[in-house]
């Protein structure tokens, strides 16, 4: 895999982690919402992953 796609993935589930983390000092956590919006952002990821492997003509 190549150097860009690999540190986006990383990056977003980072950024992921980072949100829940400040979301949880903040506040209560909804499991239900996260339960949601974690196989979103799979699939959000998932995406940009394929976006950014396509080859530029």
């Amino acid at each position: 895999m190549r150097t860009d796609r690999t540190a986006f993935a990383v990056g977003i589930s980072a950024l992921l982690l980072a949100g829940l983390g400040l979301w949880s000092a903040w506040g209560q956590i909804d499991w239900r919402v996260v339960g949601f919006l974690v196989p979103a952002a799979l699939v959000v990821i998932g995406v940009g992953m394929l976006l950014l492997s396509q080859r530029r003509n």
